[in-house]
This record gives C-alpha cells, sequence and structure tokens, in this order.
C-alpha cells in the first residue's frame, strides 16, 4: 500500500513538470474538456446519446453526431498529432477532469506503453489504437478511495452496514465538544508560543477534518449517481 502510494506521488510529480512545460496548451486543453463536458455532451446527453465521435483537425475537433466544429490553435493540434491522435470515440457521461488527467497521462506514457487490454484509470478505460489513430475513452465505474474506507468502516463493525455510523455519531460528537471546550479553556493560561502553536496545530486539524468530510461526501454521491444512472439504463 504505502509503495502504491510512493508510486503514485512520484507519477503526480513527474506529471506536474509536464504541466509546467506546457502550460499554455493544456490550459486550452482544459477550457476545450469544459467545453465539450458543459455544453457538447450535455446537449447529446439530452437527446440520449451515450457516445461521441471526435475527428481531431488541424483546424480543429468535428463532433459527431451534433455536427459541431470547435476550433482549436496550433499547439493543440500539434499536441494531438505529436499523440498520433487523429480520432476520439468517447461516452458522454465522462467530465472534463477525467479527460484532463486521461490526456495528461497519455502524454505522459507515451501511449505506446498502453497494454492491448486498456488504460483503466480515473473511472474510465483507455485504448489506443496506432494503425488508425483511435483513441477509445470509456467511461468504467471504479470505487473511489474515500468509498473504500467507509466500506472498511461498516466490515469491521458488527452491523455491517450504515448503521455503524449513526451509532458512533453521538460519541465522536461528544469527544469532540470536549476536546475543542478544553482547548478554548486551556490556551488562555498556556506561554504564548505554545499558544500558538497549538492554535495552528488546531487549525490544521480542523481543516483535515473538513476536507476529509466533504471527500466522503463527494465519494458518497458519486456512488449514488452511479447508482442512479444504472437504474435509468434498465428501464
Amino acid at each position: 500500500m504505502i509503495s502504491k502510494r510512493i508510486r503514485t506521488l512520484l507519477w503526480k510529480v513527474y506529471l506536474l513538470k509536464d504541466a509546467i512545460l506546457k502550460k499554455k496548451v493544456y490550459t486550452e486543453l482544459s477550457n476545450l474538456a469544459k467545453t465539450l463536458e458543459e455544453d457538447v455532451f450535455r446537449r447529446l446527453l439530452e437527446k440520449g446519446a451515450l457516445e461521441v465521435s471526435i475527428d481531431v483537425t488541424g483546424p480543429g475537433l468535428k463532433i459527431s453526431p451534433s455536427d459541431s466544429f470547435i476550433p482549436v490553435s496550433e499547439d493543440a493540434a500539434g499536441f494531438f498529432k505529436n499523440l498520433g491522435v487523429s480520432r476520439i470515440e468517447a461516452d458522454t457521461c465522462l467530465e472534463s477532469n477525467q479527460m484532463m488527467d486521461i490526456l495528461k497521462d497519455i502524454y505522459a506514457m507515451k501511449h505506446s506503453s498502453i497494454a492491448a487490454e486498456g488504460y483503466n484509470a480515473y473511472c474510465a478505460i483507455t485504448r489506443f489504437f496506432p494503425e488508425t489513430g483511435l483513441l477509445s475513452i470509456k467511461y468504467h465505474y471504479c470505487e473511489l478511495d474515500y468509498s473504500k474506507a467507509v466500506r472498511g468502516i461498516k466490515e469491521a463493525s458488527g452491523y455491517r452496514d450504515h448503521r455503524v455510523f449513526f451509532e458512533k455519531a453521538t460519541r465522536f460528537g461528544i469527544l469532540t465538544g470536549i476536546a475543542v471546550v478544553a482547548a478554548g479553556l486551556t490556551f488562555p493560561y498556556l506561554p504564548r508560543q505554545l499558544s500558538v502553536i497549538l492554535s495552528i496545530m488546531a487549525g490544521i486539524g480542523a481543516g483535515i477534518i473538513v476536507f476529509i468530510a466533504m471527500q466522503v461526501l463527494g465519494s458518497l454521491e458519486y456512488d449514488k449517481e452511479y447508482l442512479e444512472k444504472r437504474l435509468k439504463e434498465k428501464k
């Protein structure tokens, strides 16, 4: 687990290098991905279209079945040309951040290292066919880290379901309240430097708690949205 996290961290650092060197083109690609998600994909989903085909040309992107066209700069066109990508087939449920993360990864990987079964990352499976220049990006459900953590807590409990959180809510709430009150009563009587240090640590701790809580809520909402999507597909 630790080695996997270290490899992930090193990979992110390596990607940061590309993001800095190619900041201009990555900014354009990010705006392009947002346009696809918020405009093109949204309109196609409203019409019931689940897939989109994008022809990459010098002047821009020709999109079917919407028959729309998005112009791109020479830098962006060159980005796809260097990758050997002349066409992109994608699911219309993809998000802009997914597409950008995938583009950054395959640029760093030089797509030749993408396995035949595809590159499974960012809740999508990416395949590249060099003989035709086709880049295929298909949505694929994945369990997020915080969803795994929630599942682990449930499996370790006696209930093995949502009741464990209701059971622990009162206890954790009381302990947190006591800790905050104790800190507030103690800090004025401590040396100033120690009081400042503890206040900073308390602030960082509170920030981390809020961050984790929001990440957990995001993971749960992601699972909920996926289940709703599956239910709609079965109707």
